[in-house]
């Protein structure tokens, strides 16, 4: 067992506080980003006067949160968390601005500048579950990410109940009402990052160093291996394509649900609950999720997240559009499963690196899970449209079934060479 398994918990420098602040500043940063992306399409149809391009603002604020996970991983690794973190969540605050001031001046263009910069903020929300995982032993990274991803619950509850009194502050402001869920994403994002700034103390990076190699804490780090070397790695391997392909999948086959439920007949309460169900299911069992992580191992629960999301896109493709409890419980599901590869895949890619590797590695993740979101969504739309729901959710357990069927037989190749032990505890 390597040295980071042994540390006792006692050894972190104020590990309570840091993490407090990563959930604390999660919290804050998924309140303004879930809300202002959630009337994104409203503004754009106000601002345009059509639907046409309803959708781009969301694609944007997507394609901004993707695009700066590398550098911003990056940079990380080079001044350390805190400063990272407080740059992406900054850039969310200079987004919302510019997207106050689009609605302000009717610029469509000038909005979508904002929602760009806005998307950054949402890069350091998921970046902070690393920070989490850099401030905890093996035993514990899972139950630590889980819980940060977890903040990503509270601030989607906190967020739809500060839309009265934006709308208030909005007049005020100068501001068509419109557009004042934009200061729930300047509050939010702001807040988080005077929150890392003055309370995430030490780096967590610093951390990590300390918990890799207590005794060369005062040494230089270690250099970082190749990528290539890294990529050859079998549980990096399994870590990238767990993260990867429950991304692809549950974006691919959840993104179009509420048009399946719509032609359905359904009304707008019950698609409402049906996507509210799913986004419980993917966050909500995040702390359940990261104890089974540290008690079972990550590779058996990225196995069981599998087998979740294969039962529910099966679910769904059996499922008649009538039935919206049944296509509610399979969206759940999905949500669920999508959790359990995202959670483990995020604590196993940590456990096989190096301090030295993880920002990098850990932002190319990001990256690369944010464009599979991009094309599942894309590709979803095309397959339900030439050949229906059932035929996309069938599409969408076989991409999950070869590489299940491929990883099992050779489980015990998989352990990380670098990071923690995965045998249960």
């Amino acid at each position: 067992m390597s040295s980071v398994s042994s540390v006792p918990v006692s050894a972190l420098p104020a590990r309570g506080r840091l993490m407090a602040t990563l959930l604390a500043a999660q919290v804050c940063g998924s309140t303004g980003h879930s809300i202002s992306l959630a009337v994104g399409s409203i503004v754009a149809a106000d601002l345009t006067g059509s639907n046409t391009w309803s959708g781009l603002p969301v694609s944007v604020g997507a394609l901004g949160a993707a695009l700066a996970s590398v550098p911003l991983a990056r940079a990380m690794g080079r001044f350390g968390r805190r400063p990272g973190l407080v740059v992406g969540y900054g850039l969310g605050v200079l987004g919302s601005g510019l997207g106050m001031l689009g609605v302000m001046t009717r610029s469509f263009p000038l909005l979508l500048v904002g929602m760009l910069l806005f998307g950054i903020g949402q890069t350091s929300n998921l970046l902070a579950r690393y920070a989490a995982a850099d401030v905890s032993t093996g035993a514990q990274r899972g139950r630590a990410i889980g819980l940060i991803v977890w903040g990503s619950t509270l601030g989607s509850i906190v967020g739809p109940n500060l839309l009265g009194p934006a709308a208030w502050s909005a007049g005020p402001l100068g501001l068509p009402v419109v557009g004042s869920p934009f200061l729930i994403g300047l509050a939010g994002f702001g807040l988080a990052a005077l929150l890392v700034e003055a309370l995430l103390r030490p780096d967590p990076l610093t951390v990590a160093a300390q918990l890799e190699d207590p005794a060369k804490a005062d040494r230089p780090a270690e250099p970082a291996r190749p990528l290539r070397t890294i990529l050859r790695q079998p549980s990096v391997r399994l870590a990238l394509g767990a993260l990867m392909t429950s991304q692809l999948v549950m974006i691919g086959t959840t993104s179009t649900s509420p048009v399946y439920l719509h032609d359905h007949g359904h009304h707008v309460d019950t698609i409402g609950l049906a996507v509210s169900l799913h986004l419980a299911g993917m966050y909500a069992a995040s702390p359940l999720t990261g104890w089974l992580c540290d008690r079972f191992g990550r590779i058996a629960v990225i196995t069981a997240g599998g087998l979740v999301l294969i039962g529910a896109v099966a679910l769904a493709a059996l499922a008649p559009g009538s039935d919206s409890t049944v296509v509610s419980l399979a969206l759940f599901l999905n949500g669920v499963g999508w959790n359990f590869g995202f959670v483990a895949g995020s604590a196993l890619l940590t456990d096989s690196l190096s301090p030295a590797e993880r920002t990098s590695m850990q932002g190319l993740a990001d990256l690369v899970m944010g464009l599979m979101g991009a094309i599942g969504s894309a590709i979803g739309g095309v397959i339900l449209q030439l050949w229906g729901f059932p035929i996309l959710n069938i599409v969408g357990a076989a991409l999950i079934l070869g590489p299940l069927t491929a990883i099992w037989p050779r489980r015990s190749g998989l352990r990380p060479a670098v990071g923690a032990e995965l045998a249960p505890r």
